[in-house]
């Protein structure tokens, strides 16, 4: 069974590390960024979404536990006062080797679920245009498209 907790300031420092590293690798790959400012821009946008860390506000961070295995995180934003009631998903992971079991369906669900109850009425998120996994999983659960950005490299 797939089950949500707050992650801990350890895993916290941990996924984040990774996850500046990841980040700045989707940007280059997405065209955004080159592979020379790819590291330093990523740690900047880090550091002005979380200028508290882990205590930011309206940030919140939780676990993904599979029979209380750690297998992922969730981060997100929830500003209460949002006139929309709107939550977004700044980053959702699976952890590699735990990818493929139906955990990442089953997480979405719980997070909807989780955060229903957070009074959240809306729930967006961001996808790279280049990761059809995870968009075949946001339109398998009815995610709509928003808005499409594109490009072409001359």
């Amino acid at each position: 069974m797939v089950t949500l907790r707050g992650l801990t300031q350890g895993e916290f420092d941990s996924v984040m590390k990774d996850e500046m590293k990841h980040y700045a690798g989707e940007k280059v790959k997405a065209g955004t960024w080159t592979e020379d400012e790819a590291m330093t821009l990523s740690k900047e946008t880090f550091q002005n979404l979380l200028p508290d860390g882990h205590k930011t506000r309206h940030h919140d961070f939780l676990g993904i536990d599979h029979d209380d295995v750690f297998i992922g995180y969730f981060w997100y934003n929830f500003d209460p006062e949002h006139k929309q009631k709107q939550a977004f998903i700044y980053n959702f992971l699976i952890f590699e080797s735990e990818q493929g079991k139906g955990y990442g369906e089953a997480a979405l669900r719980a997070l909807e679920s989780y955060l229903k109850g957070q009074g959240v009425d809306k729930l967006a998120l961001h996808v790279f245009g280049h990761n059809q996994r995870a968009i075949n999983l946001y339109k398998k659960l009815e995610f709509q498209v928003t808005n499409i950005n594109m490009s072409k490299q001359l």
